[in-house]
Parts: structure tokens; C-alpha cells; sequence
């Protein structure tokens, strides 16, 4: 069974390793080679993770195995997708990876109760992007109430991929 703990600027180098290699798995054959190589090279560097490490409204969680091998990480941040009429005080789950054989067992539910729990006690309004061809991500997070509100291009390289923008009903009353 993983383990999951909130990840320090020292995980940087191990995180910038799992997202490149998650990334890669996940979406690497939907991109020219120089397209991901740019993505990766900014958004899954050992800079990237020290400067989000840092930043004190952020937080990350990692899962490791019994042995310390890390299998997935997610990540929340005050929100910084194009969402119209964003109110004030929203915060955003960014990033909820796990490794391909790692998947289906429960570690990214848990990822999401941690991170959801973690959004709602810093922000009033929680949002989410996600690829528009990814539809059993889509179904998991409408099974926690999120709901489609916009659309835009995410650039990966040159390349742009059609996100869906979700925003999660309000759980406060």
C-alpha cells in the first residue's frame, strides 16, 4: 500500500523526474518530439518544482511505496487557469499523476481527498483543468461534483489540446 506525505523542496529532483516520465506515459504520443521536449523542459524541470516547493500558497503531496520509490504526486495552487468570471479566492488542483501500474488502486482518490480538503480550507472556489479527450478523469471529478464551465487551448510546445475547465460546486455553506 503507498504511502502519502506532503512533498518538500528536497523531493524536486525526484518530482521533476516522475513528471516528465508520467507525462511522457500518459500524453508523450500525442506530440511532435521538439513539442514535448519544450513542455518538459519548463513545466516538469528541477526548477519548476523548487520554485512551486517554495511558494508558500501552494502545496504538493507525494505517494511512495513501503520501500521509498515515488509512484505519483498532485499538486494544488491558487488558480491560474483562463476561467471567465473567476471569482476571487480560487484555488485549483493542478496536477494528479500516478504512475501507469500504480493506477487503480485507490492512490489517486486519495490524492484527490487530500487535495480537495486541502483547496477547500484556503480558497472558496475550487477549479480544475483537464484534457478534453480524458473522459474517465472527466467522470471522476464529476463524481465529485465538477462541473464543465469553459473550454481553452492549452499549449504543449506549439501544440494546443482542448482543455475543459471544471469548477467544483460549492461545498460551503
Amino acid at each position: 500500500m503507498a504511502q502519502i506525505r506532503r512533498a518538500t523542496v528536497a523531493d524536486a529532483p525526484a518530482l521533476s523526474r516522475l513528471g516528465a516520465v508520467t507525462f511522457k506515459d500518459t500524453f508523450g504520443h500525442l506530440y511532435a518530439p521538439e513539442d514535448l521536449e519544450e513542455f518538459l523542459t519548463y513545466n516538469h524541470s528541477v526548477d519548476y518544482f523548487e520554485d512551486f516547493l517554495n511558494d508558500p500558497e501552494a502545496a504538493a503531496w507525494v505517494a511512495e511505496t513501503p520501500d521509498g520509490e515515488m509512484i505519483g504526486y498532485c499538486t494544488a495552487a491558487p488558480c491560474s487557469l483562463p476561467a471567465p468570471d473567476m471569482p476571487e479566492n480560487s484555488g485549483e488542483l493542478c496536477r494528479l499523476y500516478l504512475l501507469p501500474q500504480c493506477q487503480g488502486q485507490g492512490v489517486g482518490k486519495a490524492f484527490l481527498n487530500i487535495a480537495l480538503d486541502w483547496i477547500e480550507r484556503h480558497f472558496d472556489h475550487t477549479y480544475i483543468g483537464v484534457f478534453s479527450e480524458n473522459a474517465g478523469a472527466q467522470k471522476l471529478y464529476q463524481s465529485y461534483g465538477f462541473e464543465k464551465v469553459a473550454e481553452y487551448h492549452f499549449l504543449v510546445g506549439k501544440h494546443p489540446d482542448l482543455e475543459w475547465i471544471m469548477k467544483r460546486r460549492s461545498q460551503k455553506a
